[in-house]
């Protein structure tokens, strides 16, 4: 069974401006296959409703919101929720529209109804197969979500990297698994990156090197070697040239939205 994807990053925004406040996101079904994704290039939306203490969580993979469009929902009831994490509410979300998406997250704090992107998954497909042609034929690759657990091992990998190349700015970093050792998931806090998109490269290049590597092991082909090589390097070319501008106050949902755009 794969692992859940827990590097993700939901941009509410906690200021004195924010609606609600999540934290300990953890997915699964998550589907990078061209033409079979459950989410928009690696963005779902996050619909956050409430009736009396009772708050309905949706996640959509179009800004749209249409009802069509619903990966997975669940609700929560939060009248103990104050802002402090043992008062946290769990989220159980369950797939709809035969998505396949699951998990769970908690939410802290809760003043008003509200929508936001949530990043989870740095690159899709689409993007490796903008680097190279028949990422299908290789060991790992399935045929119903693609290549999607090599992106989320990559984007571990590219994010735990960011979080040691810009600690201060980002509030910590431990020193491995970071998005699960800390009770509240608060740092590091990954909402300060303006757009994750500059780091698509980087994950892309991450997952041919991890994916070829494994292709010359079971091979024993010299030229999968070669490219996976070819791969780590570029890998380490992107994440030398990313300069993250940071996040300082709040923005609206729709500046946030269009930082997702690809580079």
């Amino acid at each position: 069974m794969s692992r859940m994807w827990e590097s993700i990053i939901c941009y509410e925004d906690r200021s004195k401006y924010s609606p609600f406040y999540t934290s300990r996101w953890r997915l699964s079904g998550i589907r990078t296959k061209v033409g079979a994704e459950n989410t928009d290039s690696g963005v779902l939306w996050l619909s956050m409703v409430r009736a009396n203490n009772i708050v309905t969580a949706t996640l959509y993979k179009d800004d749209g919101l249409a009802t069509a469009a619903g990966v997975a929902t669940g609700s929560a009831d939060i009248s103990h929720v104050d802002g402090i994490a043992a008062n946290a509410a769990q989220v159980e979300l369950k797939d709809t529209n035969g998505s396949g998406i699951d998990g769970s997250f908690w939410i802290h704090q809760y003043i008003a109804d509200g929508v936001c992107p949530v990043q989870v998954a740095l690159c899709t497909d689409e993007d490796l197969e903008s680097l190279w042609d028949g990422i299908d034929s290789l060991t790992g690759y399935n045929a119903t979500g693609g290549m999607a657990e090599f992106i989320r091992v990559a984007g571990e990998d590219v994010l735990a990297r960011i979080t040691r190349l810009f600690e201060d700015a980002l509030g910590a970093a431990a020193p491995d698994a970071w998005f699960i050792r800390d009770a509240e998931r608060t740092y590091p806090d990954l909402r300060r990156l303006a757009n994750p998109g500059q780091l698509r490269l980087a994950c892309a290049c991450r997952v041919l090197q991890l994916a070829l590597g494994r292709q010359h092991d079971r091979a024993d082909n010299t030229a999968f070697s070669v490219l996976r090589d070819s791969f780590g390097k570029e890998f380490e070319a992107a994440m030398q040239s990313v300069r993250l501008a940071l996040r300082t106050g709040p923005q609206s949902e729709s500046a946030v939205a269009k930082r997702q755009t690809r580079v």
